[in-house]
């Protein structure tokens, strides 16, 4: 195995791009975590319940990731590329990619999600705040939902963009369109995060239940096992009055809307960062 080091550009993204994606996103994450307490309401609901109190209370909490995802983004970044470039299989970069992406940001990701639940319990009235997880703790629970949210979302652009760049360029070329290669990449990793976010909501969601609920924190595994089962049967399972199971929950296309929207926009806007920033040092995309 030969190792190199990526070039500068990768690392100046993840260093100062991933923040300023993490922090401008802070809002549409902000909603998810009301969304996995709440069923009923809907996404307009739950985005207006995150800007109670005034417009920079959509931001709330969201000074605490901000310093982590700077080592959080160059794992996504340069330590992918970097795994990648030495095992020759992408998957595998992906996953131990995430791995190292959840051991740096699963506090300070639990802290934001928890002081933002806590400010809608603050000005609704309604149920007890939780404690906020501790900073130089990257264990606890719902962290394996968070390992494994991590890799469906990196995957999005890592992974699942290939095929919607060979995809476009094939139907562009057959068009006889020409299209700027900047605005390509852009919305094929666009589309391709859209794909990673319908598939990581329920683990998404189950994360953000985790972190939010008094009963789950000190439920024993069998406890946290249970649970876990009861969450995603009661979000995103219809049943009948036998018990039977109908049909897919509503809850479900809202909860993938919206963690669509973040996952689009949180990866999109980092990856078009780092392209631009290949593309001022004249490398290939």
């Amino acid at each position: 195995i030969r190792l190199k080091l990526p070039d500068t550009p990768y690392f100046l993204a993840g260093a100062f791009g991933g923040p300023l994606c993490i922090f401008l996103t802070t809002p549409l994450r902000n909603a998810l975590t009301l969304a996995s307490q709440d069923l009923e309401a809907s996404a307009w609901e739950l985005y207006e319940r995150v800007f109670a109190g005034g417009f920079a209370a959509g931001w709330t909490g969201g000074w605490a990731p901000v310093l982590p995802s700077c080592p959080q983004f160059c794992v996504m970044g340069p330590l992918f590329h970097l795994l990648n470039a030495a095992s020759g299989n992408a998957v595998l970069a992906v996953v131990l990619s995430a791995w190292a992406e959840t051991l740096i940001s699963f506090p300070s990701n639990t802290i934001n999600a928890q002081m933002a639940f806590n400010h809608e319990v603050l000005i609704s009235g309604g149920g007890e705040p939780v404690p906020l997880w501790g900073l130089l703790s990257p264990f606890g629970p719902g962290c394996c939902a968070h390992f494994l949210r991590n890799i469906l979302s990196l995957a999005g652009i890592r992974i699942f963009n290939a095929p919607c760049v060979r995809m476009v360029t094939t139907t562009l070329k057959a068009a006889g369109w020409k299209v700027p290669d900047a605005v390509k990449f852009f919305v094929c990793d666009f589309a391709a995060s859209m794909g990673a976010g319908c598939l990581s909501t329920p683990l998404n969601q189950l994360y953000n239940f985790a972190i939010t609920s008094s009963d789950y924190m000190a439920a024993g595994v069998l406890g946290k096992v249970q649970l876990s089962a009861e969450f995603f049967a009661s979000s995103y399972l219809v049943r009948g009055p036998a018990g039977e199971v109908l049909c897919l929950s509503p809850t479900l296309a809202r909860d993938m809307a919206m963690r669509c929207a973040y996952v689009a926009t949180l990866m999109a806007l980092f990856v078009g960062i780092e392209r631009a920033a290949a593309r001022l040092w004249r490398l290939p995309p």
